[in-house]
């Protein structure tokens, strides 16, 4: 098999996760689905585009080429969009450079979707560069237009109508079976992404387990908002109870009294970590380390300063590769328990 950047892996029948091995150890999980019935490679994210030094002699570099012209044991020996047949749908989970950083290569041909939250459309095209944190690196922003701003709990069909195209013609489009969630929170633009088919659902840096690398849930310097995120991450965790209930119901439908048919459920695939963990488990792991955080209870394990800004590092001593961690500004952590605490008082329990 030719050297490249990425490691590619089948995540399910339709979607392969690949991750990055790029200079910024950030690890970057992106999710690439072959649709059943729409002519379409939807790609959740573009990753870093900045190869490791060990890695800037590989053959395959750069996501777009990678995806059709490399072939991959997973694909029987297939690359997974070979000589780029199928058109691009990119979903942008929110716009830091390293889940933009590789759109750009996408450009070419005038035949790639790219979506975005509409709800954190101000925060993309007031001042990207800063946004991003293409500043902070010392790179170049991408230049590239979002085709699509997507509402909160829209439907998706394809194909995308274009700008100033209206949205009707619904009867003429492939129902993708995708459902965008607006999850403003890490950053205002951040959202997640349901694949009722496969029910998995993605959500870029919301959240994620350590892994093997010991990352934490991270809010940058100058961005985040821990009382919007949290609310978010409650909508998703009843968005995921919902759909489990749904497939248990099928189940017992589909059931003859003799055997059993055991229901699937949602699970969750992350921005760094974590690609497929069960949904409702994992999120609910979320909301008892977030209760940890607010009241005090998580131990100090790390303090810093980025950009001139105090950051701290929360997290158990005896974590490990399932465990949450958290790494935020102090002033928004700050912030939060202010404000649940006045909640408290005023009957809120949480």
């Amino acid at each position: 098999m030719p050297s490249s950047t990425f490691t590619a892996s089948k995540l399910n029948s339709t979607t392969f996760l690949l991750i990055e091995d790029e200079v910024y150890d950030e690890y970057p999980h992106i999710y690439i689905k072959l649709h059943p019935t729409a002519n379409v490679c939807i790609i959740t994210d573009t990753g870093c585009d900045e190869p490791s030094e060990k890695k800037k002699l590989d053959r395959y570099i750069h996501l777009r080429e990678y995806l059709e012209s490399c072939p991959l044991p997973c694909n029987n020996n297939s690359p997974l969009n070979p000589g780029g047949k199928r058109t691009y749908l990119i979903i942008c989970t929110h716009c830091h450079y390293d889940h933009i950083g590789g759109v750009a290569q996408f450009l070419r041909g005038g035949q790639t979707s790219i979506l975005a939250s509409g709800y954190g459309r101000d925060f993309i095209e007031s001042n990207l560069p800063k946004h991003s944190y293409f500043d902070d690196i010392g790179k170049p922003t991408p230049y590239f237009s979002v085709t699509h701003w997507a509402e909160s709990f829209e439907r998706l069909r394809w194909p995308l109508p274009m700008p100033g195209q209206p949205k009707g013609g619904e009867g003429e489009r492939v129902d993708l079976g995708v459902t965008v969630i607006a999850t403003p929170g890490h950053t205002p633009d951040e959202l997640a992404w349901y694949d009722e088919g496969e029910m998995h659902l993605y959500v870029g840096d919301s959240f994620y387990e350590e892994g093997e690398q010991g990352m934490p849930i991270i809010w940058g310097p100058g961005q985040g908002d821990l009382v919007e995120w949290a609310y978010s991450m409650g909508k998703l965790l009843q968005f995921v109870k919902s759909k489990n209930a749904e497939a248990v119901a099928k189940a017992e439908e589909t059931g003859d009294g003799e055997w059993t048919v055991v229901a699937k459920r949602v699970k969750v695939g992350c921005g760094h970590q974590t690609p497929a963990a069960d949904g409702e488990e994992l999120l609910e792991k979320l909301a008892k380390g977030w209760w940890q955080l607010v009241k005090g209870e998580l131990p100090v394990y790390k303090e810093t300063k980025v950009a001139g800004e105090a950051m701290t590092w929360w997290r158990k001593k005896d974590g490990g590769p399932h465990s949450l961690s958290f790494q935020a500004p102090v002033r928004i952590v700050d912030d939060a328990r202010a404000f649940f605490a006045g909640a408290e008082r005023r009957g809120f329990t949480g």
